[in-house]
């Protein structure tokens, strides 16, 4: 069918397809380049205000009684926390000033109050100390730890955990009310 004459043709068109396969992967890509900056341009408004109608101010009247003092408050304070009613809320553990819900503050006299991880005043950890005149939230409690009052209690910075009142001879907590 083929003859040799038609056998070179397609050779030569099948050689020549394959040359210009090859040229056109090796052709690349045209590259755009911008060589032009964007700018905005700023857009300026203005805006205006238009007096529609004007007021006279009206004079005050030259009788008006002047206003009456506010008495100062006195600097005595209303409430004393050593006068607070003592109560025993467990057997065998000394009194107690403090409620659940209550705030209390360390004690100006006596130091740090250590705040413990547990309520074992001589076996758990303390975590960290409450100075004198910090205020404390009564979370908890009361428990009783070797015959001492011991609550659970939150700092202000929002951290809990548990100290002693007091030991029945002196007290490190007292209660603060409004």
């Amino acid at each position: 069918m083929f003859n040799s004459e038609n056998r070179k043709r397609v050779s030569l068109l099948t050689w020549i397809m394959l040359l210009l396969g090859m040229l056109a992967c090796r052709v690349e890509a045209p590259k755009i380049v911008w060589n032009e900056t964007l700018t905005a341009t700023p857009e300026i408004r203005v805006l205006t205000q238009v007096m529609t109608q004007v007021v006279t101010p009206t004079p005050l009247p030259t009788n008006t009684p002047k206003p009456t003092p506010t008495p100062i408050p006195s600097p005595t304070p209303t409430f004393d926390p050593l006068k607070a009613p003592i109560y025993y809320p467990l057997k065998d553990c000394v009194a107690s000033r403090l409620y659940v819900g209550e705030r209390a503050m360390v004690s100006l006299e006596g130091g740090p109050n250590g705040i413990r991880y547990g309520r074992d005043l001589h076996n758990d950890t303390i975590m960290e100390y409450a100075q004198p005149g910090d205020i404390l939230e009564i979370v908890a409690g009361p428990w009783c730890s070797w015959g001492w009052i011991v609550w659970m209690v939150r700092t202000l910075d929002g951290d809990v955990g548990f100290t002693p009142e007091g030991n029945g001879n002196e007290y490190w907590l007292f209660p603060v009310r409004p």
